[in-house]
Formats: C-alpha cells, structure tokens, sequence
C-alpha cells in the first residue's frame, strides 16, 4: 500500500491541505470524489458498503456545513449593522485585542490597543507583504486612525489608497474585527461552526496558496518518478535509462502492442506500472543483446524479473487487505 503513487498522492494532498488553508475545500473535494469513485467500483465488484458510508459521511457534512454557515451568516448580519463606530465604539472596553481582515496578499492580522473607548495602538502582527504596507498604504491609514481615535473619522480617499484597496479594505476590517471583541455581550459563532468551517473549508483561496499548490504537486511527480524506483526492490536500474532506444535497436522483437521493446517497458517500470511490464514480459525471448548494448548495462530480462516480484507482492498485499476486511 505504502509504495502506491495515489497512497504517496492522497498524503500529499492532505499535507497541502494542511499547511495550505486557502485550497483545503478545492484538494478535499477532489480527494473525497477520487474515494468516491474508488469505493463505488469497489461496491460493484465485491459488494462492500464502503461507497454508502462515504455518502453518509458526505451527507453529515453537508448538515454540518449548513448549520454552520446559517450560524455564521447570523453572526455577520448583526456585524454589518452595528460596526465599531460612533455611539458603539464607546461599548468597547479598555483593552487590547486582535482581529483577522482578508487582504490582497492573504489573511491580515492586527493588535489593537484600546483606551477611553478611543483607539491608541494598532499593531500589524503578520500579513505576507508586511514590508511594502508598512511603508505606504496602511501606514497611512493606521496613522490617520490614531490621529481620529477610532474608525468613523477616516474617510477611505483615493489618494490616500493609491489603488491598494483590497489591502486597504482588509486593514480595516482586522481592526474592527479586534474591536467588537471588546464589546460585551456581541455575538459570536459558536466553537462547533467555526472548528467545522476551518477544518473543512479553511479560507477563502487566493493566489498564493492555488499557486504553491500547483509549484508543489509539480515537483511531487517530477520526483515521484524517481521515488517510485527508490522504494520497489530491484527497479533502481529503470533510473538511469537514457531513452536512447540502443535496446530497441538491437532487439529482436522491437515493437509490441504499440510499446517500443524493451525501452517502453523499462520506462513503465520506471512508472510502477509493474501489471504492464508482466503483460509484455510473455515476448521477451531472453537474449540479454538489451543488456549488451545498453550504455547504462540496463537488462531488459532483469526489470521484468523485478517488475514481477514487485507486481506479485502489491497483489498479496491487497488480497490480504480484503481479507482482512
């Protein structure tokens, strides 16, 4: 099981998910349709139940997703009449507090200070372009904000953006979100909507993480096809094929079921395609000319004896998996 390229996937997506918060919903939806389809072939080949506990699951999700969001939406149709400002910003009490807001660059957060019912301190604790901010946009608004003592006094112009407004946008709403923590008895959402989302949704994605995602699956495949071979006993030898096709040169055979022989096979080996090397196996006549010729002294007869063993070997363990089971 451990040497199979979609087990080594299915761990790699759930790592990415992970460390990746902005694409958990995207690599969860694709990982639970995979097992999905696996499971419903798996139903209608051997019967087993496994494809309608997934749809259970499914359907608790989707109960929980609902009771969620409906808690949430409650929480920010609340939030959007009654921001920080004017009369409400003296219900927040003395204090320091920290938001989140959604910025150009991924999530914003701040600490805010605050004293009289009038904001003293604003404190940026991350944000991924923390440098350029720091030096135009937000600095600009966090100085006019203290200046005012609160929100309702800045006026969002032109001039003072310079076109950074989903930054700008995600600024203040971090800083209202730390202060309506201030004030006594505002609604929040409850510990299950919030754990539920983050787990199964995350945040909303943006462009840095879709692209990290793509960067790393990228370099997965290139090196899982070294991996492959790493792991599987005797199939290292696939690694140094050249492509040259020497081996299809001299073979008496040369070409088998659209394969060039035996250079298509040693690749499919390379790929732990080990169920088409045992297919071809059946034409190879064993001459070793493959391994004469081959710069690198790969032997055609040599991969496909380890390409066996190896298909053999995924075999009992599957059989003892579903016996187990």
């Amino acid at each position: 099981m451990f040497l199979s390229r979609g087990f080594r996937l299915a761990i790699l997506t759930v790592l990415a998910a992970v460390i990746f918060p902005g694409t958990r919903f995207i690599l969860g939806a694709v990982l639970f349709l995979t097992f999905l389809v696996k499971a419903y072939q798996v139903w209608r080949k051997e019967d087993k139940p496994y494809f309608f506990y997934l749809i259970s699951l499914f359907v608790f999700l989707l109960i929980g997703y609902f009771y969620s969001a409906g808690d949430i939406k409650r929480v920010n149709e609340y939030r959007l009449t009654h921001h920080p400002v004017g009369e409400i910003m003296k219900e927040v009490a003395d204090g320091t507090y920290e938001g989140e807001g959604k910025g150009y660059r991924g999530p914003i957060r701040v600490s805010v200070t605050v004293e009289d019912h009038r904001i003293k301190g604003i404190e940026i604790l991350s944000y991924r372009d923390l440098a350029a901010v720091r030096a135009t946009t937000v600095s600009e608004l966090r100085k006019a904000i203290l200046e005012q003592g609160g929100l309702d006094g800045v006026r969002m112009e032109p001039d003072l953006l310079r076109g950074a407004t989903y930054t700008s946008n995600g600024f203040i709403t971090a800083i209202e979100d730390a202060l309506v923590k201030g004030i006594k008895d505002y609604p929040e959402e409850n510990l299950f909507a919030r754990t539920f989302l983050n787990a199964i949704i995350g945040v909303p994605p943006d462009k840095f993480s879709i692209n990290a995602v793509a960067i790393i699956f990228a370099v997965f495949l290139v090196f899982d096809y070294t991996l492959q071979s790493a792991l599987t006993k005797d199939t290292g030898q696939t690694l140094t094929c050249y492509n040259c096709a020497t081996c299809v040169g001299v073979c008496p055979i040369k070409m088998v079921e659209g394969y060039q022989f035996p250079m298509d096979m040693v690749l499919a080996a390379r790929l732990g395609d080990y169920e088409t090397v045992e297919r071809l196996s059946k034409y190879c006549v064993g001459c070793g000319r493959c391994a004469a010729k081959c710069p690198a002294g790969n032997s055609g007869p040599s991969v496909i004896s380890a390409s066996i063993r190896a298909n053999r070997r995924l075999k009992e363990a599957s059989q003892k998996r579903q016996k187990a089971a």
